[in-house]
């Protein structure tokens, strides 16, 4: 493909900063500014990576960085998504923590100024990044700096499909009609992220994840976890709920810090068909690799994924193969399956017309395990949101249970962790697109420490030991990932892919 000719002298921007002071000043109120324009292609990734190196040296960029980042893709959709720094936080508390997201984002899009930015393409004028916790409340240790809700609309993003790449840059106007940043910082912070590597080779090569001095630990450990799986059998069976998904943290520790791009790179290479995500609030890091959508909007075409029902892959192609086939006619997963996929409907025929689901579920066949699922779609009537939607869905019978009230009073009494943003809503909204993942196989960065998250979908015909397998199962890839990231922290030249399995 043919690279554009990118000509960018700051004229426009210094344009549509003066229309937006002249804005701010009669309104009274601040205005919003975005320009996008079409830039050659490079890796977001790299584009981070440039920009964190600088910032050691440049406060300005140190600045920006400390502001906000997020990195969000998905392979096998060929779209990217990066977000540095933030002209807007919104970060409210309490249940209502979607709703007032969503007004705050009408507020600051009513009025903006947005220049080269086609409303067709994804990423590409200003977006809102960030997550929200799986239920409001006071956090844990390990989830402070993750609040209730947590969002950014970026200084810069760089939205790239398919080999297009856009940029844009965006400011905040008060109503003094003074712009948040110069014109001359803007185009330092756009000359450092277009200055890197069209494209950088992936990990490839592999390493004993016993070589990284990685140590594991429960707070609750294997024999307390069943036993909690055992009594919610149990009240399944008494008929008090139907289903309930019980999550577990394991603790890692290594000897250094992780390389947390070299994560990245990691889950981006080994999980094509997952939502990759990296979302930083201060020196601690959400990053996760889920194969589960929540919700995604086009226009006012909406598309969810149900996703429930697991089984393991096999060490040979007939053992593969027969695992798989064995979980299509597994009575329980089916069920399971069900759940899900009608629950889903039923949240999205409150919000939308022309609800479509298949019947039967196929097979999503990921790294580790083979998930059944189903593909959802409506059209969004008007009047609603993307987030209206996440605010109806979450949380869905995958990750929370049924019924929902009675599934989450059960999880806030015996499963002894505090959640944070894990099997919670993750991703991005625009002006007219957006999407959304739960997430699921993911983990918590802080320093030379991880937290690792994995849960489970019980029914009446859950063996706890089972279930302890599949939550092993689970938290391989983020283990995987931590592995390779210690490795390239250690040595410049190794680029790895670990895919060992230690006993967690």
């Amino acid at each position: 493909m043919s690279q554009p000719q990118v000509h960018h002298d700051g004229a426009r921007l210094a344009s549509l900063l003066a229309a937006g002071g002249a804005r701010a000043r009669a309104e009274r109120r601040p205005v919003l500014v975005s320009l996008g324009e079409r830039v050659p292609e490079l890796d977001p990734l790299l584009a981070l990576e440039s920009v964190m190196r600088a910032s050691v040296s440049d406060e300005r960029l140190a600045a920006h960085v400390a502001a906000g980042r997020m990195f969000w893709t998905r392979v096998r959709d060929g779209f990217t998504l990066l977000g540095l720094g933030a002209v807007a936080t919104l970060a409210p508390a309490g249940p209502d923590r979607f709703a007032s997201v969503d007004r705050a984002w009408h507020v600051l899009l009513d009025g903006a100024l947005v220049s080269g930015a086609p409303d067709e393409a994804d990423g590409v004028g200003p977006v809102l990044m960030g997550g929200f916790a799986f239920e409001a409340g006071p956090r844990s240790e390990t989830w402070l700096g993750f609040p209730d809700a947590h969002l950014i609309v970026p200084r810069l993003q760089l939205a790239c499909r398919d080999g297009e790449c856009w940029l844009t840059i965006s400011a905040i106007v008060s109503p003094d009609g003074e712009p948040d940043a110069t014109l001359e910082e803007l185009a330092a912070l756009r000359r450092v992220v277009l200055t890197v590597p069209v494209t950088q080779s992936e990990p490839t090569a592999s390493i004993d994840p016993r070589d990284t001095g990685l140590a594991f630990t429960s707070p609750i450990g294997a024999s307390a976890w069943r036993a909690i799986v055992g009594s919610a059998v149990a009240a399944i069976r008494a008929g008090a709920l139907e289903k309930v998904v019980l999550a577990r943290e394991v603790h890692a520790t290594a000897a250094h810090e992780p390389d947390m791009l070299a994560m990245l790179r990691h889950l981006r290479a080994a999980h094509r068909d997952c939502f990759v995500f990296g979302y930083w609030r201060g020196e601690r890091a959400f990053v996760g690799a889920s194969p589960e959508r929540l919700a995604r909007l086009d226009g006012r075409d909406v598309r969810a994924s149900s996703l429930a029902g697991s089984a393991r892959r096999g060490a040979t192609p007939t053992e593969d193969a027969a695992l798989a086939s064995d979980l299509l006619a597994s009575a329980k997963d089916q069920a399971e399956h069900a759940a899900v996929r009608d629950a889903l409907c039923d949240g999205l025929a409150e919000l939308c017309d022309d609800v479509t689901a298949a019947e039967a579920p196929s097979l999503l066949t990921l790294r580790h395990v083979h998930h059944l699922h189903t593909a959802v779609a409506a059209t969004l009537r008007h009047g609603h949101s993307l987030l209206d939607v996440v605010a109806r869905l979450h949380p869905t019978p995958a990750v929370g249970g049924t019924p929902r009230e009675a599934a989450l009073e059960f999880i806030r009494r015996y499963e002894q962790l505090d959640r944070g943003w894990y099997a919670a809503p993750i991703g991005w909204v625009g002006r007219r697109s957006g999407e959304f993942a739960v997430a699921l196989r993911s983990a918590v960065i802080s320093g030379s420490e991880a937290m690792l998250f994995a849960g489970c979908g019980i029914v009446a015909d859950s063996d706890p030991e089972l279930e302890f397998a599949e939550s092993l199962l689970k938290l391989r890839p983020m283990q995987a990932a931590l592995v390779a990231a210690l490795a390239d922290a250690s040595s410049d030249a190794a680029k790895v892919t670990a895919d060992a399995e230690l006993v967690l």
